[in-house]
């Protein structure tokens, strides 16, 4: 488990910000892997007549937890993280219909190959405790030196 202090809080990995940005941490990164803290009470935009959240988004807490671990990835090499596409899914398995506001998730993106291109595939699961909610297998490129975005700031091409 790595504790350097290259971030203060997820807002310092990502380019998503709140209402958008629907982690709360980064709880453990080493080596190909992350783990990130999300609670669907964050995803309200999202959420069903019952306040649930549909399972669907669960995509999108795997591929904030994948901003995070390029994010953090760029902060080791002194760079400022920056903007990455989700190109696709495979097998997006959910063993619930929705997630519920108080629950708290482990969402762990671990990674299993990566080109020349930075096209990468990870290995995805949300879990809540002991129990899988979701799995997949999520595609993403953050190509080099295109396209640089900040917070507050409109996408200017380089």
């Amino acid at each position: 488990m790595n504790t350097s202090p290259l971030f203060e809080s997820v807002e310092d990995l990502v380019l998503h910000r709140p209402p958008l940005l629907l982690l709360q941490s980064v709880s453990h990164w080493d080596v190909g892997h992350v783990e990130a803290i999300a609670d669907p009470v964050d995803s309200y935009l999202f959420a069903d007549g019952e306040g649930k959240i549909p399972a669907w988004v669960g995509l999108e807490y795997m591929a904030q937890a994948i901003s995070a671990y390029a994010g953090i990835i760029a902060r080791q090499n002194g760079e400022e993280p920056s903007i990455g596409f989700l190109l696709g899914t495979r097998r997006y398995d959910t063993h619930v219909d929705s997630f519920t506001p108080g629950q708290q998730l482990r969402v762990n993106v671990r990674e299993v190959f990566r080109d020349e291109n930075n096209l990468v595939l990870f290995d995805c699961d949300i879990h809540a405790g002991e129990d899988l909610l979701a799995s997949a297998q999520v595609k993403a490129i953050q190509p080099k030196g295109t396209i640089q975005i900040k917070p507050d700031e409109t996408v200017k091409e380089l």
